[in-house]
C-alpha cells in the first residue's frame, strides 16, 4: 500500500500578503481614479490553481491511484503558491513604486505652486517699490 508522505507548505511572503491585506486603518488616496478602501481585493491573473483530483473506487489500485494523484496535487499547488508569491510580490513592489511616485509628484506640484505663488509676490513687491520711488 502506497503511504501519503508530502504536505503542501505555503510560503512565507503568501501568510505576509494576506496580512498585508487586512483592512487598516491608515487609508487613503486613490490608483487610477479608485479610491482605496479595505473591502478590495486582489486576485492573481497569472498563476493558475490546480484542478483538484477525485478520490473514487474501492480497489487497492484506486486507492494507489489516489495517493498518486494526491501527491501530484500537492506539487501542483506548490508550484501555484510559488507563482502567487512571484506575482504578488511582484505586483507589491510596483505598487509600492507607482504610490511612491504619485506622493513624490504631488510633493513637487505643491512646491511648484510655492515657488510660483511666491514669484507673484515677489513681482508685486517689485512693483510696488517701483511706484514708491517714483512717488
Amino acid at each position: 500500500m502506497m503511504a501519503i508522505n508530502k504536505q503542501v507548505k505555503l510560503p512565507q511572503l503568501v501568510c505576509a500578503l494576506v496580512l498585508l491585506a487586512l483592512p487598516s486603518t491608515a487609508l487613503a488616496g486613490k490608483l487610477s481614479s479608485e479610491k482605496i478602501k479595505p473591502d478590495m481585493k486582489y486576485r492573481v491573473t497569472a498563476c493558475q490553481r490546480p484542478d483538484m483530483p477525485k478520490v473514487k473506487g474501492n480497489s487497492q489500485q484506486n486507492y494507489d491511484n489516489a495517493v498518486k494523484a494526491y501527491e501530484a496535487y500537492s506539487v501542483a499547488q506548490q508550484d501555484f503558491a510559488d507563482c502567487v508569491e512571484r506575482e504578488a510580490g511582484g505586483d507589491l513592489r510596483t505598487l509600492q513604486e507607482v504610490i511612491f511616485a504619485g506622493g513624490q509628484e504631488e510633493i513637487a506640484r505643491s512646491q511648484r505652486d510655492i515657488d510660483a505663488l511666491k514669484a507673484e509676490l515677489d513681482a508685486f513687491r517689485a512693483k510696488l517699490e517701483g511706484k514708491a520711488d517714483n512717488q
